[in-house]
């Protein structure tokens, strides 16, 4: 399988406070809104953030008929950051936007990792080291 395009779809409780957190608080590129979802076009990755009742929807057709909303940590979405500077400011912005961080970043096996959490309980993990510090160079 050779994706041209990867998508990671997460449920969420407030399109309207989703929207400000990502695009207002992260500075996320200003996203596609559609009636009941929200589209931001990252690098290698699109971001679908979906109210729980329409991403219901998408897993019905799935055949899961499971009880559908945002389970905190039921995914993890890693980035990898340029700067460790870069890492401090997001989660600053993060935290001021709404989100939760669980603490300063730090260094583990090499890198500097930082976490945080978007209103619905979704975990990012931002991780500087020296890959990604080569190919920001770039």
């Amino acid at each position: 399988m050779k994706p041209a395009t990867v998508v990671v779809s997460l449920p969420i409780t407030d399109l309207d406070r989703s929207l400000r957190f990502y695009r207002d608080g992260l500075d996320l590129p200003a996203p596609d809104v559609d009636e009941g979802g929200i589209l931001f076009e990252l690098p290698n990755l699109s971001l679908f953030l979906i109210e729980k009742s329409e991403y219901a929807t998408y897993t019905d057709r799935a055949g899961m008929t499971t009880q559908i909303g945002p389970t905190a940590g039921a995914c993890i979405i890693s980035c990898a950051i340029g700067s460790k500077e870069e890492v401090d400011d997001v989660l600053a912005r993060a935290s001021k936007a709404g989100g939760s961080v669980t603490g300063p970043a730090d260094e583990y096996d090499g890198s500097y990792m930082g976490y945080f959490s978007d209103p619905d309980g979704h975990v990012w993990e931002l991780v500087f080291n020296a890959h990604t510090e080569a190919a920001a160079a770039q």
